[in-house]
């Protein structure tokens, strides 16, 4: 490189490197040159607090020169201002450096240059900028060429020091090769002198010759270079709430690769007049007419394309093409894709704007080309499709079949386009016309599909009263009936369409046929009629085998796996559920799509069997395949049951990820169930994630899911109830939550429930029981639940009637057996990959292993119990376990035990002296003259303040602390 020796010439080389380029020329569209500042060093057009509009912006005006104000619209940048604002301090102090921002166009890195040079102008930096923007304007101007301000007669040591610098140069590769020299001085000159030299390109438009400077740069250590990265899922989020009316946050993020100026593009639909619009627009500026309409041709076609068909759309010669062609690639607005010789546009915001701003007139006429090129060629037909949507004829026939036949073959991979397809067709045709009730059948289905509720049931109401007395045309209709009704939880609607679209069928051996038994099936579950619902199951995987039909015969096979389960059946269950996963495993995506409910019903029923991992699996699976798709309708179910099945394994965070995912497809299709569910699966997820003084958000999940099941008979709001109950147990009040429970369940046999479920809240209500000492109901529980564990065996549930014996055996002081059924529950548990049901079950052992005074056997299951804590990143738990170590210290013979009795009232020490003489609660109120109610209600008290569970352990902390 050529050598700047001394602060003199550096100083020298800077002023005569850098002016402000004002030259608006061909780019009028897309900037603006904001108001020149003539104060810096007598310079005219430097850069202005918010700098040049640059080609693209990443933010907006700046609204305060403070580093947290400049940065809060760089979304993603706050780390890249910082240090760029520590090296504008180096500056100051007399240090110097050069730093490249380089990445893809669009990501920001004029957005984040002029932000910091706002911040030096804020903070007395001199700032000199230059916007390259490829004139024959020289880069050292003689009008700019300025005297060194120090003497060059005199020593450097009496030489004037040189105040601190920003030198900014933006769209660097845009540089004429006659300049390059000039920029690798300005380089160098950052080495010896307080200049900070920002310099922003991109990577791919760079000339051979700069990239060998820049190159050489960074190898000797002059030049640093920062790549620009996307924004992660966080910033992008937070970048789209600018932009409420986005519909679909999750698409328009993983479509724009998480660039600033694609999200901005696309959430406002390829609006040319945003800042991200004119950007874009800015680029084409100066373009002659043949380019422009090859590139307007690229965006009409809107994919990846041959050469030979832009020609044919754009109207032009393949020379001429071909030219147009070399330009746009060199301009990066066109690249190179597999296979070759295929090309596209840079990306999809980039034919958005363009397509924006062209005339109706323009487009109509580029589109019909574009359908006529592709007929000729034999394209398939969703690509015909595209275009015929947007120059359709009324007077051509052929464009209606085009358009419902693409609507089919896209109905499942893309519904949302088959939906505009089929919108179009019927806006060509009227009702009772050839291919009208088809049409109207599939549109419907879309709107299913993408979870539209309202308009499907609208549509399909209306198709079923259109002949009223008569079967249906299209007796599949019938089927998503039911199917729509069942998901705005109507169900009595949904079985009776079903089962009057089954006797108006002819032939019972068909794949609607077989979709109906399905509904029948899940109609007959709802009601806890499980045979019914086994043989409805059964009929169908068996119609669907005989039709190939894959994903529904996997479904109906996995419905009859839970229908078993609850009929006693647990080999049947696991063998049946087994060979719906052969078939799930074994389908392609394509399969699936046609039926995603397959993938939902299986991860619930392995939930059920205790098969957590390859539920987890199963519905990942469904969930990618409803996002990639846009299947939204089955979104809210997948996730729900993902959120559900990863809170049972003890993954709090991501079941929380994926429940937050969840709340975004309640809206349209949230029936009460779906919404109860829900809010009570957030809430047990809340309760087990945060600290235990964090309840409000968890208390009004929890009463809101209530509130919503309140009034249904259903099995879903039987069990929302129930967990309603065990969260106003652990929180503190076992009375109201006992008598929530059994409300809920029906009564003391608790008929409401299933014998599968029966273990899980007898288990609640022996806990309950605990909490109150009462003995009698202690051991109801227990025996209820083991009995029903007896007559419904299945994996993952043993641990539940375990726990429940020991806290029966706790209570009446028998703590070896109830230590032995702690531990039988903790491997059940364990088994299982039930980590929370796990820590908590060795809390309650280790409560009974202090009670029985057995600090060893704490200290071990204490210790296993802060592992599962950590692994569940459960605050709660962590909590819960600190807790438990803290009492340990009031153990007979623990320092401090002498006091435990000091936490006592009067009357409390009264009855427990009394009790730890063996006297009876009837004895103890003849002696005191109490009521009985009153001694049970100062013994409940005192059973709290003590942390005994009963009257032998009351009776051996009195006698230790005497």
């Amino acid at each position: 490189m050529p050598g700047v020796k001394s602060r003199l010439s550096a100083e020298t080389v800077i002023v005569r490197c850098m002016a402000h380029d004002v030259q608006d020329g061909d780019l009028s569209a897309a900037r603006s040159t904001l108001p020149a500042d003539r104060s810096d060093v007598g310079i005219s057009d430097t850069v202005d607090a918010e700098g040049p509009a640059s080609s693209e912006p990443d933010g907006t005006a700046l609204a305060s020169h403070g580093v947290p104000a400049l940065a809060r619209r760089l979304f993603g940048r706050a780390a890249q201002v910082e240090k760029l604002v520590a090296a504008l301090a180096d500056v100051r102090s007399g240090r110097g450096r050069a730093i490249a921002l380089a990445g893809e166009p669009g990501i920001g890195k004029s957005a984040l240059m002029w932000t910091v040079a706002a911040h030096a102008r804020a903070t007395g930096i001199q700032v000199l900028a230059k916007h390259v923007q490829g004139s024959d304007a020289p880069f050292l101007p003689d009008s700019l060429d300025m005297p060194a301000r120090g003497d060059s007669n005199r020593s450097a040591a009496q030489q004037t020091p040189a105040p601190a610098l920003l030198a900014a140069v933006d769209d660097l590769h845009q540089l004429p090769g006659d300049q390059i020299a000039d920029a690798e001085r300005l380089i160098e000159a950052a080495a010896v002198s307080p200049l900070l030299c920002l310099m922003a390109y991109r990577q791919r438009q760079l000339s051979p010759a700069l990239a060998s400077v820049l190159s050489r740069a960074a190898s000797a250590g002059l030049l640093e270079v920062w790549n620009l990265g996307p924004l992660s899922q966080e910033e992008a989020e937070e970048l789209l709430r600018d932009h409420p009316d986005v519909k679909d946050v999750d698409e328009v993020r993983h479509e724009a690769m998480g660039n600033p100026q694609y999200l901005k593009v696309l959430a406002t639909n390829g609006e040319a007049s945003t800042d991200a619009g004119m950007a874009i627009l800015g680029e084409l500026a100066g373009l002659d007419r043949t380019t422009l309409t090859t590139v307007q041709a690229a965006a009409v076609i809107g994919e990846r394309f041959h050469p030979e068909l832009l020609a044919a759309v754009a109207g032009l010669a393949m020379p001429e093409t071909m030219r147009a062609l070399d330009t746009l690639t060199r301009l990066d607005l066109v690249r190179p894709v597999e296979p070759a010789p295929q090309l596209s546009l840079r990306h999809r915001a980039v034919g958005d704007v363009v397509y924006h701003r062209l005339e109706p007139t323009e487009r109509f006429v580029l589109h019909q080309r574009a359908e006529r090129a592709l007929a000729e060629r034999a394209a398939p037909i969703t690509q015909r499709a595209h275009h015929i949507a947007r120059a359709a004829d009324p007077s051509q026939p052929e464009h209606v079949t085009t358009l419902i036949a693409a609507a089919r073959d896209s109905l499942h991979t893309s519904p949302r386009v088959a939906a505009s397809h089929l919108r179009t067709a019927l806006s060509l045709i009227n009702e009772g016309e050839p291919h009208w009730h088809e049409a109207q059948v599939l549109f419907a289905r879309t709107r299913l599909l993408t979870g539209d509720a309202s308009e499907s049931r609208a549509l399909l109401d209306a198709l079923r009263s259109a002949i009223p007395g008569q079967p249906p045309r299209d007796a599949s209709a019938i089927a998503d009936s039911s199917r729509l009704e069942r998901r705005l939880g109507h169900y009595s609607e949904a079985g009776a369409i079903a089962r009057s679209g089954l006797e108006a069928l002819a032939d019972n051996d068909t794949a609607t046929a077989a979709a109906l038994h399905t509904e029948l099936a899940d109609y007959a579950y709802d009601r806890q009629d499980y045979r019914t619902s086994r043989e409805h199951a059964e009929t169908a995987a068996e119609i669907a085998r005989r039709h190939h039909d894959r994903a529904g015969e996997a479904k109906a096979l996995a419905q009859a796996a839970v229908a078993h389960l609850f009929t006693a059946d647990q080999t049947a269950a696991q063998t049946t559920a087994t060979r719906a996963a052969e078939i799930i495993d074994a389908a392609s995506d394509a399969a699936l799509l046609a039926n995603l409910e397959a993938t939902h019903q299986l991860g619930m029923t392995e939930g059920m069997l205790g098969r957590l991992a390859d539920a987890e699996r199963h519905l990942e699976r469904g969930a990618a395949l409803s996002r990639r798709t846009g299947q939204t309708y089955m979104q809210r179910e997948i996730l729900s049951t993902l959120a559900n099945t990863q809170l049972r394994s003890g993954n709090l965070r991501r079941a929380l990820v994926t429940l937050d995912e969840t709340a975004r497809h309640v809206e349209g299709l949230g029936g009460p169930a779906a919404q109860a569910i829900i809010a009570m699966v957030r809430a047990e997820i809340l309760f087990w994630l945060n600290s235990p003084s964090d309840l409000q958000e968890v208390l009004a999940l929890a009463e809101r899911a209530e509130t919503l099941a309140s009034t249904s008979p259903f099995a879903w709001a039987v069990s929302v109830r129930c967990f309603h109950a065990e969260f106003v147990l652990l929180t503190g009040d076992a009375a109201r939550a006992r008598w929530l429970l059994v409300d809920a369940a029906g009564g003391p046999e608790l008929p409401r429930l299933t014998t599968w479920r029966k273990p899980r809240w007898c288990d609640t209500l022996a806990q309950a029981a605990l909490a109150e000492g009462d003995h009698v109901s202690a051991e109801h529980w227990a025996r209820l639940a083991e009995v029903s564990y007896e007559q419904l065996p299945s994996t993952g549930r043993r641990g539940f009637p375990l726990r429940a014996r020991m806290r029966a055996h706790a209570l009446n002081g028998d703590t070896d057996r109830a230590v032995k059924c702690a531990h039988d529950a903790i491997a059940d548990f364990s088994a299982g990959g039930q980590r929370i049901e796990t820590c908590r079950t060795l809390l309650a052992a280790a409560d009974v292993s202090r009670a029985a005074g057995r600090t060893d056997d704490m200290d071990g299951l204490l210790g296993r119990a802060a592992d599962l804590a950590q692994q569940c990143d459960s605050a709660r738990l962590a909590a819960e376990v600190d807790d438990r170590r803290g009492r340990a210290s009031t153990l007979p013979g623990s320092p401090g035990a002498d006091d435990a009795l000091a936490v006592l009232t009067g009357r409390e020490r009264e009855i427990a002296g009394l009790v730890s003489t063996g006297l009876t609660n009837q004895e103890i109120a003849a002696t005191l003259f109490l009521s009985v109610r009153t001694v049970e209600s100062h013994l409940a008290r005192i059973y709290r303040k003590l942390d005994v569970p009963n009257r032998a352990s009351l009776t051996r902390t009195m006698l230790n602390a005497v």
